[in-house]
């Protein structure tokens, strides 16, 4: 699990959400985001240099999000090799990592609001 330093997790209910999704397949939850473009004006603006496609990948935003072992196994040996792309925006670059993986074996997205909760 990937947390702000300013958050309070309660381990017991990221469990029990974890448990409610097959153990089976790789998994990504969070409060995802699915189909949103990238913002190319304001503080937060991505150039068509930075991404030029016009949807992101799916990706978690909020205050944290879970990845399964196996998909953090796959972003350190593929960190190892520098074959990872970079984004200036750690959940985006999550995304993009998450989907990598998802070319390789099929990832279970979920999304919950009890990630996004303030």
């Amino acid at each position: 699990m990937k947390c702000d330093d300013d958050t309070f997790v309660r381990v017991d209910v990221v469990l029990r959400h974890i448990k409610l999704n097959n153990g089976d397949k790789p998994l990504y939850m969070g409060n995802l985001n699915l189909l949103h473009r990238p913002l190319r004006t304001g503080k937060c603006a991505v150039t068509n240099e930075e991404w030029p496609e016009d949807i992101n990948p799916p990706y978690a935003n909020g205050p944290g999000y879970v990845i399964s072992g196996d998909i953090a196994k796959f972003i350190v040996s593929q960190h190892a090799n520098q074959s990872l792309r970079l984004f200036k925006m750690e959940d985006v670059s999550m995304g993009l990592w998450v989907e990598k993986f998802n070319a390789t074996k099929l990832v279970q997205y979920s999304h919950s609001w009890k990630f996004c909760q303030y």
